[in-house]
């Protein structure tokens, strides 16, 4: 079963759906005008979720740090050992003692979960799915994740999100605490109704009976482990991204979390400075209209005593090949490479049934162009083959290995 076509005509839901029913392995590429992202499937259930264009918030180290499991020293000492071996960042972490498996897989989770919930509001783009016999995932810290289930929450994120939206527009809003008369508590009741049977403006839905429990003014306000985990991280200066990295929760536990917050007035929106400006210095500040107007003269100005009097034209002043935009593109320019030599090795493995044992033997069979076994840099790929696949890297402009420059058969 090969499926391809646009998210138009097919959406996601149905073509997770269909992956589950069937038990389908093999890897569902979907693209949009800004990332490319891969799901790996093993019998309808996924292992996996590869962005193209991978956040720092979503990477295993940054997860693992921000949610207090390793410190950043840690983290650095593990990529510097991963330079060194090429190992799995993962693998390295555990070995050195610096994280438990279970810390692990539970990063994990939470980086397929921000990719794969990310894909659900899209809202156009392409899909690719190439089925396989076998997979290539971590499968001692992978914890396969049912397709049903991830289903059901992205239905639910689809329908809640317009609404969670509304109060929380950008992750770089910024919330404090509102003073109570005591501390709030966890709330460990067993009489009280779960999440999913409170709707979001904190009456209950039609498919639950149970009535929200009346609380005295004086008695201390109760959390769920959920609203306890974002409300401990609200301060008035982490923004919601920050909250999100430390709550331990993918992005749409943590912003409903803040939601039902907001609702129950426990925490608030972080003004703007200038929304604190007295009126007086309010009538004296300058308008945007009047700041442009003027900036915009004086480029005029500097422009046209830069072209009689300089020795240099302004136009020399523009940013050339070594510029951080060039090198910016050259750095995307080596992950797409590394994603099209990785797309022959697979082809060649189905093939021939093994690894290559170098990249000219993919040259040889016809599977990759010969300039495409360097990097834009000019510099030979690297390619080894280890006990459980491959590893395959580029290097930078100072020669280093970046962790986002490296593509592993058995990567996290």
């Amino acid at each position: 079963m090969a499926l391809a076509g646009t998210l138009k005509d097919f959406s996601l839901a149905d073509i997770f759906q269909l992956i589950a029913l069937q038990k389908k392995t093999g890897y569902l590429t979907l693209r949009n005008e800004s990332d490319v992202v891969t799901v790996t499937f093993q019998e309808g259930s996924v292992v996996g979720a590869e962005s193209l264009n991978k956040r720092l918030e979503d990477r295993l180290g940054h997860v693992l740090v921000k949610t207090g499991r390793i410190s950043r020293e840690e983290l650095t000492r593990a990529l510097e050992i991963q330079k060194q071996t090429l190992q799995r960042l993962g693998y390295i972490l555990v070995a050195e003692g610096y994280v438990d498996a279970q810390s692990l897989r539970a990063a994990l989770t939470i980086q397929m979960q921000q990719t794969i919930f990310r894909l659900f509001r899209w809202k156009n783009g392409d899909y690719n799915f190439e089925p396989h016999d076998t997979v290539e995932f971590d499968r001692e810290n992978v914890t396969p994740m049912a397709a049903e289930s991830i289903l059901m929450e992205g239905i639910r994120m689809l329908d809640e999100w317009p609404i969670i939206e509304k109060k929380i527009p950008s992750f770089d809003k910024v919330f404090e605490k509102i003073p109570l008369p005591a501390p709030p508590t966890l709330d460990t009741r067993a009489d009280v109704p779960a999440l999913d049977d409170v709707a979001l403006f904190g009456t209950v839905s039609p498919k639950s009976s149970l009535p929200k429990i009346p609380q005295p003014e004086s008695a201390a306000v109760r959390l769920s482990q959920e609203e306890m985990a974002v409300y401990q991280n609200v301060n008035g200066v982490f923004t919601v991204q920050e909250i999100i990295d430390r709550s331990g929760m993918n992005e749409f536990e943590t912003c409903k979390g803040l939601f039902e917050l907001l609702n129950r007035q426990i925490i608030r929106p972080v003004l703007p400075a200038q929304a604190e400006l007295p009126v007086e210095a309010k009538s004296r500040a300058v308008s945007p209209d009047a700041l442009g107007r003027v900036v915009g003269i004086l480029f005029g100005v500097w422009l046209v005593i830069s072209v009689l009097l300089l020795p240099v034209h302004p136009l020399d002043y523009l940013p050339r090949a070594n510029s951080p935009y060039q090198r910016d593109r050259l750095v995307l320019e080596s992950r797409l490479r590394l994603q099209e030599v990785a797309r022959a090795i697979h082809l060649f493995q189905l093939r021939s049934g093994r690894l290559p044992t170098a990249l000219d033997e993919l040259v040889r069979v016809g599977f990759l162009s010969p300039s495409h076994t360097a990097d834009p840099y000019g510099n030979p790929l690297i390619y080894q083959v280890t006990d459980n696949g491959y590893t395959l890297a580029a290097r930078d402009k100072k020669g280093e290995i970046p962790e986002d420059l490296m593509v592993s058969s058995a990567e996290n």
